[in-house]
Order: structure tokens, then sequence, then C-alpha cells
């Protein structure tokens, strides 16, 4: 099998979007999570015309259905 490239965002709550941005603020990607029992969600590394997104740093934000919300950041290091 083929080595899948992909990063997995954790301790989720329930029901959440994670938005995907690049530094300057384009968005990359949504990603929607819906799981009592999984608090993972695991992303490709690909944005919304299905490229692979190139080596840099990005923010997410993890917004619930009330409207709380958690802004992070991470790298995506080749």
């Amino acid at each position: 099998t083929e080595y899948k490239k992909r990063i997995r965002f954790t301790h989720l709550p329930p029901k959440c979007d994670i938005t995907i941005f690049t530094i300057t603020g384009e968005k990359v990607r949504e990603l929607s999570h819906d799981s009592y029992v999984d608090g993972n969600k695991w992303w490709d590394l690909r944005s919304y015309n299905n490229q692979e997104v190139a080596p840099g740093l990005y923010l997410y934000v993890v917004e619930t259905p009330n409207g709380d919300k958690k802004i992070d950041k991470f790298a995506v290091v080749r």
C-alpha cells in the first residue's frame, strides 16, 4: 500500500467544522466532524481542488454549532 500523507485532528467535540487556512488567510479546506464515539478527524493534506497543499504554516478553526471556537496552527513539512 502507498503511504498516505495525512494529519489527524484530535480531541474534537462531537459536532464541529474544521476550516483550514493558509497563513495569508486563504481558505484551503473545510471538514465536518460528527461523531460521539471518535474525537478524531483525518485530513489528506489536499485542498478543495484536490491538490496537495504546499509546505508551510497553516491556521485552523474548530467551530461547534453553538459558536464555540478554537484557533490554532500547524506546519506541513516535506
